[in-house]
């Protein structure tokens, strides 16, 4: 796989590799880094890479009969463009269609388009996905990000009050989020329906904003004790990151020949917490 690196007119970096379009690494100007990467990942082709921001598309989890989260994350997607646009951000956008091998376990004709932009404190993703063949076909997406924390007992999340939510870990549905804020205490993995278009992660030593417009859901993700079954996690890994995924999943998405969707998250690192 290859990779791109990006940098703002203001000093704001990103990392990307061709594989998943993906997003490997973001600092912002002046700032460090706000994504989580394990140093038991591969970076080998066709092979999951463990942090910063996977596409999951065409299929969340195993919910459906292809690989696991669909199979954006391990395809080779192709840069249109990178470089300087309005204001000094820098730019990258890459696509991926279908392909023979694709054909043979999702037989749709499709586009997909990712944008990624930085600038100051802030990284955005912008996805769009175009029926561009003949017939009928539905989808579910997400912008899987591990955000860095310093310690994951000392985070909260913010936002969640009041959504119903589905706990994998329990198999329990529509549970109800009565809290203020969310702690993790163990693993976590809710898929929380008709999220907020904005959630707050708070530590210590800075707030981080997580906007998100066209998506449906959001899904927390932290494994707990159970990090010691994800063979490409270094040890000790999840106390350092929290996924917290701009989604839609419970609803997926459905086009018609000619139609496209589209969605964004941004990630904004706003003010440090005394």
């Amino acid at each position: 796989m290859n990779f791109l690196s990006l940098r703002s007119q203001d000093g704001a970096t990103a990392k990307i590799a061709s594989q998943g379009a993906h997003v490997c690494s973001w600092i912002p100007a002046g700032g460090v880094e706000q994504l989580f990467m394990s140093k038991s990942s591969a970076f080998q082709d066709g092979v999951a890479i463990r942090g910063g921001v996977p596409v999951v598309f065409p299929q969340f989890s195993n919910q459906g009969t292809l690989p696991k989260h669909g199979f954006a994350r391990t395809s080779e997607w192709k840069l249109l463009q990178s470089g300087l646009a309005e204001h000094g951000t820098a730019v990258a956008v890459y696509e991926l269609r279908e392909n023979i091998a694709r054909l043979t376990i999702w037989p749709h004709v499709f586009r997909a388009q990712l944008r990624i932009s930085i600038l100051a404190n802030a990284l955005q993703m912008a996805l769009e996905v175009e029926n561009t063949g003949d017939t009928n076909f539905s989808f579910s997406t997400a912008l899987h990000t591990y955000l860095a924390v310093q310690d994951i007992a000392s985070v909260s999340l913010h936002g969640l009050q009041g959504l119903r939510y589905r706990d994998t870990v329990s198999g329990a549905d529509h549970c109800l989020e009565a809290d203020p804020f969310l702690r993790i205490n163990g693993e976590t993995d809710r898929i929380y329906s008709y999220a907020p278009a904005q959630l707050e992660l708070h530590q210590p030593h800075q707030r981080t904003l997580i906007r998100s417009n066209g998506f449906d859901d959001a899904v927390v993700w932290n494994p707990g004790a159970g990090a010691s079954k994800i063979n490409d996690l270094h040890a000790g890994g999840e106390q350092h990151m929290l996924c917290v995924e701009a989604a839609t999943i419970l609803r997926p998405v459905s086009l018609a020949p000619g139609e496209s969707w589209g969605a964004t998250q941004t990630l904004e690192v706003v003010a440090t917490i005394d």
